[in-house]
């Protein structure tokens, strides 16, 4: 980097390198802008920015050593900067998300809340709301959250697979904790590249980060998770991933694509669902041949591959109708299977092409996926969960919520608030959530040793 800095530094720094140059082909003058379109163009990323803030959240999340203040984990009690203040004191994560629908539904990154016992969101005009997760997908590195609000901003996506190689995009979010209190940081750049991979990344992380954007707008740690707009202030990526800077290069930021299959994980996630992923229990790395290819570097004895006879050094070049390119290409192919549904794999040799067939089964995630039957509510001290025979239990309660005071414990399960029955933890976070800082009437019962159950309101 210096040695081309140096030569271009000696080339216009002096007015003698023209003459060196006489005999040369003229070359066309390159259009420069004006200071009335840079100004322009100044003031459509300001636009865009004001436009978009609402839709954005900063998101705190605390794992190992959670808040115990009562007040800090009931909607509307506290705002950024006394959230800011509080967490200060502990270890925490910090992310950002946007709101896709408004009643309080948000998009994040998973790894922003896969070790969260506690999340708070503080929104663009600095309110706090606890959040509760209804999915994720560790797989593909996707969360969506909830928080007990309604009338929001949701955001607006681009058409699929839109990011083109020099597009301009901006990024709003909370670069290091920066947000907590309010006030998102924007970054401006342009889209680099379009179609990358991180296949050292995903190996270690045991994610898929594929087809993603490579943006020069600044994705910090603290930014994972927000939007990556276009200049219409449409969300055309989800940042995911940095390469920070080092000491003689800058960083690269990476999003994923908006794209129809990511829509739809969203979806399901929103909607409390699992997103399965296929696999055929294989390691591979890209072919060294002419032809490319997916180099099988490993099989497992007890997986899909090896029942349909995949075997170490074989390299595919399809499956079912999709070409493979590389490693990446097989990755992105296999992961789209449907499960349990017999798919072709074409396979290259030096005798000619072969095919086998082969039946993917359901990925082994070695992280536990967030759904409707496990999901958890933290409200005021309490840590609330689906119960086997309906309504929801009490997982724990800290001996300062204004619940335990009430004589609800451990075990208690809560099946309505105010006599309205609950179908889902978000409608539970909501009604809590509009008693304000008064203690909701909640409908309860006891479950005996004898598994009578005696039904109890507390107020």
């Amino acid at each position: 980097m210096a040695w081309g800095t140096l030569a271009v530094a000696a080339c216009s720094g002096h007015m003698g390198c023209a003459a060196n140059h006489e005999n040369a082909r003229p070359t066309a003058p390159v259009a420069t802008a004006s200071t009335v379109e840079l100004s322009g163009l100044q003031a459509r990323f300001a636009q865009v920015a004001n436009r978009v803030s609402p839709s954005i959240v900063a998101i705190s999340s605390v794992g190992t050593q959670p808040v115990s203040s009562a007040s800090l984990l009931i909607g509307g009690s506290v705002d950024g900067p006394r959230l800011a203040a509080a967490l200060d004191r502990v270890s925490r994560t910090v992310g950002t998300g946007f709101i896709i629908a408004q009643d309080g539904y948000i998009v994040t990154d998973e790894h922003v809340v896969s070790e969260a016992e506690q999340i708070w969101i503080t929104t663009d005009d600095q309110k706090v709301y606890p959040a509760m997760i209804v999915g994720t997908d560790p797989r593909s590195d996707l969360a969506v959250l909830k928080i007990p609000a309604t009338g929001l901003k949701p955001v607006q996506f681009a058409s699929p697979d839109s990011a083109k190689r020099g597009q301009w995009c901006l990024t709003l979010g909370n670069p290091y904790g920066l947000a907590t209190g309010g006030d998102l940081a924007l970054s401006v750049g342009v889209v680099s590249a379009t179609n990358r991979s991180l296949i050292r990344l995903s190996s270690q992380e045991n994610r898929l980060y594929s087809n993603l954007i490579q943006t020069t707008a600044e994705i910090n740690p603290g930014n994972s998770g927000g939007p990556l707009f276009d200049l219409d202030g449409k969300v055309m990526g989800i940042n995911a991933a940095v390469v920070l800077p080092q000491k003689n290069t800058n960083g690269i930021g990476f999003a994923f694509t908006v794209n129809d299959g990511l829509m739809q994980k969203i979806r399901q996630l929103g909607a409390g669902e699992i997103v399965n992923h296929a696999y055929l229990g294989v390691s591979v790395s890209t072919a060294d041949t002419p032809g490319g290819g997916a180099h099988i570097d490993s099989v497992q004895t007890d997986g899909p591959a090896a029942s349909a006879q995949l075997h170490t050094g074989d390299v595919v070049t399809r499956i079912g109708d999709v070409p493979v390119a590389d490693s990446d290409a097989f990755a992105r192919a296999v992961s789209n299977l449907q499960i349990d549904k017999r798919v072709r794999l074409t396979l290259a040799g030096e005798g000619g092409n072969r095919t086998i067939t082969v039946t993917p089964q359901v990925w082994p995630s070695s992280r536990s996926a967030v759904c409707r039957a496990n999901q958890r509510l933290y409200w005021a001290g309490m840590v609330l969960t689906p119960a086997a025979a309906g309504g929801y239990a009490v997982k724990s309660i800290t001996a300062g919520s204004p619940y335990a005071k009430q004589g609800v414990h451990e075990g208690t399960v809560v099946t309505g608030v105010g006599g309205k029955n609950i179908q889902s933890l978000e409608e539970l976070q909501m009604l809590l959530a509009r008693s304000g800082a008064e203690i909701a009437r909640l409908d309860t019962h006891e479950v005996a040793g004898d598994g009578a159950v005696a039904g109890v309101a507390v107020r």
